[in-house]
Protein backbone atom coordinates (compact mmCIF):
# COMPACT_ATOMS: atom_id res chain seq x y z
CA UNK A 1 0.00 0.00 0.00
CA UNK A 2 1.36 3.47 -0.93
CA UNK A 3 1.95 6.28 1.60
CA UNK A 4 -0.92 8.37 0.10
CA UNK A 5 -3.35 5.45 0.46
CA UNK A 6 -2.33 4.94 4.10
CA UNK A 7 -2.86 8.65 4.82
CA UNK A 8 -6.33 8.54 3.21
CA UNK A 9 -7.30 5.46 5.26
CA UNK A 10 -6.17 7.08 8.53
CA UNK A 11 -8.08 10.26 7.61
CA UNK A 12 -11.28 8.29 6.95
CA UNK A 13 -10.98 6.41 10.25
CA UNK A 14 -10.47 9.67 12.18
CA UNK A 15 -13.43 11.25 10.35
CA UNK A 16 -15.70 8.30 11.18
CA UNK A 17 -14.66 8.35 14.83
CA UNK A 18 -15.34 12.10 15.12
CA UNK A 19 -18.67 11.68 13.36
CA UNK A 20 -19.63 8.90 15.77
CA UNK A 21 -18.60 11.02 18.75
CA UNK A 22 -20.60 13.96 17.36
CA UNK A 23 -23.72 11.84 16.97
CA UNK A 24 -23.40 10.39 20.48
CA UNK A 25 -22.92 13.87 21.97
CA UNK A 26 -25.98 15.24 20.24
CA UNK A 27 -28.02 12.27 21.29
CA UNK A 28 -26.99 12.83 24.91
CA UNK A 29 -28.20 16.42 24.71
CA UNK A 30 -31.53 15.28 23.34
CA UNK A 31 -30.94 17.01 20.06
CA UNK A 32 -30.68 13.71 18.24
CA UNK A 33 -32.41 10.40 18.87
CA UNK A 34 -31.28 6.94 17.84
CA UNK A 35 -34.81 5.98 16.94
CA UNK A 36 -34.06 7.25 13.47
CA UNK A 37 -30.36 6.38 13.32
CA UNK A 38 -29.28 2.80 13.66
CA UNK A 39 -25.87 1.62 14.79
CA UNK A 40 -25.53 -0.35 11.53
CA UNK A 41 -25.65 2.96 9.65
CA UNK A 42 -22.70 4.26 11.66
CA UNK A 43 -20.75 1.00 11.41
CA UNK A 44 -21.36 0.54 7.67
CA UNK A 45 -18.30 2.59 6.57
CA UNK A 46 -16.12 0.65 9.00
CA UNK A 47 -17.46 -2.63 7.60
CA UNK A 48 -16.76 -1.41 4.07
CA UNK A 49 -13.20 -0.44 4.97
CA UNK A 50 -12.66 -3.81 6.65
CA UNK A 51 -13.77 -5.49 3.44
CA UNK A 52 -11.38 -3.33 1.44
CA UNK A 53 -8.47 -4.31 3.71
CA UNK A 54 -9.43 -7.98 3.39
CA UNK A 55 -9.61 -7.77 -0.41
CA UNK A 56 -6.32 -5.88 -0.57
CA UNK A 57 -4.56 -8.50 1.58
CA UNK A 58 -5.94 -11.28 -0.61
CA UNK A 59 -4.82 -9.54 -3.82
CA UNK A 60 -1.39 -8.83 -2.34
CA UNK A 61 -0.97 -12.50 -1.39
CA UNK A 62 -2.19 -13.62 -4.81
CA UNK A 63 0.24 -11.22 -6.51
CA UNK A 64 3.12 -12.63 -4.44
CA UNK A 65 2.18 -16.21 -5.37
CA UNK A 66 1.92 -15.33 -9.06
CA UNK A 67 5.36 -13.67 -8.99
CA UNK A 68 6.79 -16.76 -7.31
CA UNK A 69 5.23 -19.07 -9.92
CA UNK A 70 6.51 -16.84 -12.74
CA UNK A 71 10.03 -16.92 -11.27
CA UNK A 72 9.91 -20.74 -10.97
CA UNK A 73 8.70 -21.05 -14.57
CA UNK A 74 11.55 -18.76 -15.66
CA UNK A 75 14.11 -20.96 -13.86
CA UNK A 76 12.66 -24.09 -15.48
CA UNK A 77 12.84 -22.46 -18.90
CA UNK A 78 16.47 -21.40 -18.35
CA UNK A 79 17.42 -24.88 -17.15
CA UNK A 80 15.67 -26.43 -20.16
CA UNK A 81 17.43 -24.04 -22.55
CA UNK A 82 20.78 -24.75 -20.87
CA UNK A 83 20.22 -28.50 -21.36
CA UNK A 84 19.44 -27.91 -25.04
CA UNK A 85 22.63 -25.86 -25.49
CA UNK A 86 24.74 -28.42 -23.63
CA UNK A 87 23.31 -31.26 -25.75
CA UNK A 88 24.17 -29.33 -28.92
CA UNK A 89 27.76 -28.81 -27.75
CA UNK A 90 28.17 -32.45 -26.72
CA UNK A 91 26.73 -33.62 -30.05
CA UNK A 92 29.28 -31.40 -31.82
CA UNK A 93 32.07 -33.05 -29.82
CA UNK A 94 30.72 -36.51 -30.64
CA UNK A 95 30.73 -35.56 -34.32
CA UNK A 96 34.29 -34.28 -33.87
CA UNK A 97 35.26 -37.58 -32.29
CA UNK A 98 33.95 -39.39 -35.35
CA UNK A 99 36.15 -37.35 -37.67
CA UNK A 100 39.29 -37.17 -35.47
CA UNK A 101 40.86 -40.41 -34.29
CA UNK A 102 43.54 -38.62 -32.23
CA UNK A 103 41.19 -37.41 -29.48
CA UNK A 104 42.36 -38.55 -26.06
CA UNK A 105 39.43 -37.30 -23.99
CA UNK A 106 36.63 -34.75 -23.79
CA UNK A 107 36.99 -32.46 -20.76
CA UNK A 108 34.94 -29.79 -19.02
CA UNK A 109 36.45 -26.41 -18.14
CA UNK A 110 36.26 -25.99 -14.37
CA UNK A 111 38.05 -22.67 -13.78
CA UNK A 112 40.39 -20.03 -15.11
CA UNK A 113 44.04 -20.09 -14.10
CA UNK A 114 45.02 -18.29 -10.90
CA UNK A 115 48.28 -16.88 -12.30
CA UNK A 116 47.46 -13.31 -13.37
CA UNK A 117 50.54 -13.19 -15.60
CA UNK A 118 49.42 -16.16 -17.71
CA UNK A 119 46.24 -16.88 -19.66
CA UNK A 120 45.28 -20.40 -18.66
CA UNK A 121 42.29 -22.51 -17.71
CA UNK A 122 41.82 -25.78 -15.82
CA UNK A 123 40.04 -28.86 -17.13
CA UNK A 124 38.65 -31.88 -15.24
CA UNK A 125 40.81 -34.54 -16.94
CA UNK A 126 44.41 -35.53 -16.18
CA UNK A 127 46.97 -38.31 -16.40
CA UNK A 128 44.39 -40.90 -15.30
CA UNK A 129 42.50 -40.13 -18.50
CA UNK A 130 45.62 -40.17 -20.70
CA UNK A 131 46.38 -36.43 -20.76
CA UNK A 132 50.05 -35.44 -21.12
CA UNK A 133 52.03 -32.19 -21.21
CA UNK A 134 52.05 -30.34 -24.55
CA UNK A 135 48.98 -32.20 -25.81
CA UNK A 136 46.97 -29.81 -28.02
CA UNK A 137 43.55 -28.65 -26.83
CA UNK A 138 40.75 -27.87 -29.30
CA UNK A 139 37.00 -27.32 -29.59
CA UNK A 140 34.76 -28.12 -32.55
CA UNK A 141 35.53 -24.54 -33.70
CA UNK A 142 39.32 -24.78 -33.65
CA UNK A 143 42.49 -24.43 -31.58
CA UNK A 144 42.32 -23.42 -27.91
CA UNK A 145 45.88 -23.99 -26.64
CA UNK A 146 48.02 -26.76 -25.17
CA UNK A 147 48.39 -28.61 -21.87
CA UNK A 148 51.24 -27.24 -19.71
CA UNK A 149 50.76 -29.13 -16.43
CA UNK A 150 49.04 -32.39 -15.50
CA UNK A 151 47.71 -33.86 -12.25
CA UNK A 152 45.92 -37.16 -11.77
CA UNK A 153 42.47 -35.81 -12.66
CA UNK A 154 43.10 -32.17 -13.60
CA UNK A 155 45.20 -30.31 -16.18
CA UNK A 156 46.15 -26.71 -16.90
CA UNK A 157 45.84 -25.38 -20.44
CA UNK A 158 47.83 -22.45 -21.85
CA UNK A 159 45.59 -20.40 -24.15
CA UNK A 160 46.84 -19.39 -27.60
CA UNK A 161 46.47 -15.68 -26.78
CA UNK A 162 49.08 -15.94 -24.00
CA UNK A 163 52.39 -14.22 -24.94
CA UNK A 164 54.24 -17.47 -24.08
CA UNK A 165 52.26 -19.44 -26.67
CA UNK A 166 53.38 -20.08 -30.25
CA UNK A 167 52.36 -22.50 -33.01
CA UNK A 168 53.56 -23.21 -36.55
CA UNK A 169 50.85 -22.16 -39.00
CA UNK A 170 50.14 -21.46 -42.64
CA UNK A 171 47.74 -19.24 -44.53
CA UNK A 172 45.13 -21.60 -45.92
CA UNK A 173 44.64 -19.72 -49.20
CA UNK A 174 48.29 -19.16 -50.17
CA UNK A 175 49.94 -21.97 -48.14
CA UNK A 176 52.50 -19.44 -46.87
CA UNK A 177 54.01 -20.57 -43.58
CA UNK A 178 54.70 -18.56 -40.45
CA UNK A 179 54.59 -18.58 -36.66
CA UNK A 180 51.56 -17.43 -34.68
CA UNK A 181 52.11 -16.07 -31.15
CA UNK A 182 49.82 -14.72 -28.47
CA UNK A 183 49.79 -11.02 -27.59
CA UNK A 184 47.68 -11.12 -24.45
CA UNK A 185 44.48 -9.96 -26.18
CA UNK A 186 44.84 -11.58 -29.57
CA UNK A 187 47.45 -13.17 -31.83
CA UNK A 188 50.20 -12.04 -34.16
CA UNK A 189 51.27 -13.85 -37.33
CA UNK A 190 55.04 -13.52 -37.77
CA UNK A 191 57.63 -14.00 -40.53
CA UNK A 192 55.36 -13.32 -43.52
CA UNK A 193 57.40 -11.52 -46.23
CA UNK A 194 56.42 -7.99 -47.31
CA UNK A 195 55.73 -9.09 -50.89
CA UNK A 196 53.24 -11.76 -49.79
CA UNK A 197 49.59 -10.87 -50.57
CA UNK A 198 47.51 -11.11 -47.39
CA UNK A 199 43.74 -10.51 -47.43
CA UNK A 200 41.54 -9.57 -44.49
CA UNK A 201 39.69 -12.69 -43.37
CA UNK A 202 42.34 -15.11 -44.64
CA UNK A 203 42.07 -18.28 -42.56
CA UNK A 204 45.06 -19.42 -40.52
CA UNK A 205 45.54 -23.16 -39.89
CA UNK A 206 48.20 -25.23 -38.16
CA UNK A 207 50.99 -26.50 -40.42
CA UNK A 208 52.08 -29.46 -38.29
CA UNK A 209 55.76 -28.47 -38.55
CA UNK A 210 56.31 -27.89 -34.81
CA UNK A 211 55.82 -31.55 -33.83
CA UNK A 212 53.11 -30.54 -31.34
CA UNK A 213 49.98 -29.44 -33.23
CA UNK A 214 48.61 -31.70 -35.99
CA UNK A 215 48.19 -30.16 -39.41
CA UNK A 216 44.97 -28.47 -40.50
CA UNK A 217 43.45 -27.21 -37.21
CA UNK A 218 41.73 -23.87 -37.72
CA UNK A 219 43.40 -21.18 -35.58
CA UNK A 220 41.90 -17.85 -36.62
CA UNK A 221 41.49 -15.24 -39.34
CA UNK A 222 43.47 -12.18 -40.41
CA UNK A 223 42.16 -9.03 -38.75
CA UNK A 224 44.61 -6.46 -40.13
CA UNK A 225 47.97 -6.24 -41.85
CA UNK A 226 50.61 -3.51 -41.89
CA UNK A 227 53.69 -3.28 -44.11
CA UNK A 228 56.51 -1.39 -42.41
CA UNK A 229 60.23 -1.11 -43.02
CA UNK A 230 61.99 -4.41 -42.60
CA UNK A 231 61.50 -7.88 -43.99
CA UNK A 232 58.10 -8.97 -42.61
CA UNK A 233 54.52 -7.78 -42.33
CA UNK A 234 52.71 -7.12 -39.05
CA UNK A 235 49.58 -9.28 -39.19
CA UNK A 236 46.97 -9.31 -36.42
CA UNK A 237 44.87 -12.46 -36.14
CA UNK A 238 41.52 -13.02 -34.41
CA UNK A 239 41.33 -16.48 -32.74
CA UNK A 240 38.51 -18.63 -34.10
CA UNK A 241 37.56 -19.79 -30.59
CA UNK A 242 36.48 -17.03 -28.21
CA UNK A 243 37.95 -17.52 -24.75
CA UNK A 244 34.94 -16.34 -22.75
CA UNK A 245 32.60 -19.13 -23.89
CA UNK A 246 34.82 -22.22 -23.69
CA UNK A 247 32.93 -24.82 -21.63
CA UNK A 248 34.11 -28.17 -23.01
CA UNK A 249 37.28 -29.04 -24.88
CA UNK A 250 38.90 -32.02 -26.59
CA UNK A 251 42.47 -33.02 -25.72
CA UNK A 252 44.23 -34.57 -28.68
CA UNK A 253 47.57 -36.33 -29.21
CA UNK A 254 50.65 -34.46 -30.41
CA UNK A 255 51.52 -34.64 -34.08
CA UNK A 256 53.87 -37.45 -35.02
Amino acid sequence: MSIDAKKLTIFLLIFILFASFFLISYQAKGKLTFSKIHFSQIAAPLTYLKGLFRDFSYLKEENTQLKKQLYEISLIHKSYQELINENKRLKSFLDLKETRKDIVTIAKVISKGSNKFMKTLWIDKGSNQGVQREFPVITFNGLVGKVISVNSNFSEVLLLTDPNFSVAVRIERTRTEGILSGTGNGCLLKYIPLEEEILLGDRIITSGLDDIFPEGILVGAVKSTTKKEGFFQKIDVIPIQKEHNIEEVAVIKKSI
